[in-house]
């Protein structure tokens, strides 16, 4: 964990936004117990969603040549997904 001086997103502790990794590396603590709480805490998903949004992401540990690579894996996935989820539709006679 490294320590600095503004709550962002994590890149390297995440499993979703990494907004629980990007808490813990403010606080210095384990990313286990900020996710702990918020699986504990009722309010939390509404909670994680909304600081999703407003965290700024930590792009601190990529390059720009990586980043690129990810965007156009993000794309193609995201086509493939749509692709399937038309075509799964459309057997089922609901397009």
């Amino acid at each position: 964990m490294m320590k600095r001086n503004r709550l962002l997103r994590s890149n390297s502790d995440y499993v979703f936004l990494g907004v629980c990794g990007g808490i813990a590396e403010a606080l210095l603590i384990s990313s286990f117990i900020v996710r702990l709480v918020f699986v504990i805490v009722p309010i939390s998903p509404i909670l994680y969603l909304i600081l999703g949004a407003l965290m700024e992401k930590d792009d601190s540990f990529y390059r720009n040549s990586v980043r690129k690579k990810n965007t156009f894996k993000s794309a193609l996935l995201a086509f493939i997904f749509t692709v399937v989820v038309f075509v799964v539709f459309f057997n089922l006679g609901l397009l």
